[in-house]
């Protein structure tokens, strides 16, 4: 059984493999990638997915002529 008081330690996922790994660590311990660049390049895609979503809402949206 866990200790009540326990606090797990706070992980961050590495994009590169999708194992976690603690957040001091500037490497994923398991593939070896960059955690900084792969969150970053991670964020990019999400922003042009979210831009391009919005932008096929406003094009659906607009009144057929």
């Amino acid at each position: 059984m866990a200790e009540p008081a326990r606090i797990p330690p706070r992980l961050r996922l590495c994009r590169g493999c999708a194992r976690f790994v603690h957040l001091d660590r500037p490497a994923c311990l398991y593939c070896g990638a960059d955690l900084d660049a792969l969150e970053a390049a991670h964020q990019a895609r999400r922003a042009a997915i979210r831009a391009a979503a919005e932008a096929l809402r406003q094009a659906m949206s607009r009144p057929r002529t």
